[in-house]
């Protein structure tokens, strides 16, 4: 029978992404909620806002490069911290984070940038480059080689920079998949860097909408050339997608009673795509590569499921433990 949605529905939805006390970690008190006028009001603006422009200079064979991709961040609750307090990640793809990772290789990374929309503009511009210092950080990988994924411990501040935090709940697990019956067929939606036209005052992400087309339960060649896990979605994606954030409808017809409107959890992240040669013979790509050749409108997404694994490891709860120490021990000094 007809109901409303009671998990995320658009309106849920929403104030699952409104912007409150995200910040990294520190003795100092939380940050004021981000302004009311900058609310995202639909679904499509809140995908855009999740969305962020990530560039990494690197040098290879003594010349200086660029690639140009998507990133988005992701909360992950914990009430050590205190009440709605979370630690912050940068999320996009191993590729991305690490140059040259899609062919075996490692460059030596120059410079990462995220572009993030401001609040409130400044000499004229409504966005800003932000330089992420990697010195007493680095990327976070999974323990499987073959996950086309990497997080790094970051926040920036959500007063000055318009964007949105994912909390973690919202990663589609495989229970979570299982229980709202995901299936091929399902329709998806994704935003990203659209590189033709990135935008000049503010960032642009493009939304594109597909369906689901296939969920293996056997392993398939990863955009990291390894066997691994993967799904794959017919949705066009192209130079400058890799790292995208790509969601799921969850709602109509499941489980014997139809669900009105629309439902999101975070399908996977776009790793890349398959590319189809004159002879008709598709090939595994990143969305770096592959600009001599056609796209077959098969994106390859990287399961969320995957994603809570590399958050969920024993690495970075290691990470979160020693913060919570840190900051307890100030507490501590600073009470007496």
């Amino acid at each position: 029978m007809l109901r409303r949605i009671a998990l995320l529905s658009i309106t849920a939805l929403l104030t699952l992404f409104t912007p409150g006390a995200q910040q990294q970690p520190s003795p100092e008190p939380p940050k004021q909620q981000a302004p009311a006028a900058s609310q995202p009001t639909t679904f499509a603006q809140s995908l855009r806002k999740i969305a962020g422009f990530l560039s990494v200079k690197y040098q290879k064979d003594g010349a200086d490069m660029q690639i140009s991709g998507t990133c988005f961040f992701v909360r992950y609750d914990d009430k050590r911290l205190g009440e709605n307090q979370a630690f912050s990640y940068l999320v996009t793809n191993r590729h991305m984070a690490q140059a040259g990772a899609e062919k075996g290789e490692s460059y030596a990374i120059l410079q990462t940038i995220v572009r993030l929309n401001l609040h409130n503009p400044v000499a004229g511009k409504e966005s800003e480059e932000v330089n992420i210092p990697l010195e007493g950080k680095h990327w976070i990988f999974p323990a499987d080689e073959s996950v086309d994924l990497a997080v790094l411990p970051v926040y920036l501040d959500q007063n000055r920079y318009d964007y949105l935090n994912l909390p973690s709940t919202i990663l589609a697990t495989k229970d979570q998949i299982s229980t709202n019956n995901v299936d091929v067929g399902d329709n998806v939606v994704f935003a990203g860097y659209f590189v033709q036209f990135p935008g000049q005052k503010k960032i642009q992400p493009v939304v594109r909408q597909g369906v689901l087309s296939m969920m293996p339960d056997e392993l398939m060649e990863t955009t990291l050339r390894k066997p691994g896990h993967l799904y794959l979605a017919d949705v066009h994606t192209f130079h400058g997608n890799s790292g995208s954030p790509m969601f799921v409808n969850i709602g109509g017809y499941r489980n014997g009673s139809l669900t009105a409107g629309y439902s999101y959890l975070l399908l996977g992240v776009v790793s890349g795509y398959y590319l189809e040669d004159a002879d008709f013979k598709l090939t595994v790509a990143t969305t770096l590569e592959g600009t001599l050749h056609g796209n077959s409108g098969i994106s390859i997404v990287v399961p969320a499921y995957e994603l809570r694994t590399l958050l969920e490891s024993p690495q970075l709860q290691s990470m979160r433990d020693d913060i919570v120490k840190n900051l307890e021990n100030a507490k501590a000094k600073k009470d007496h």
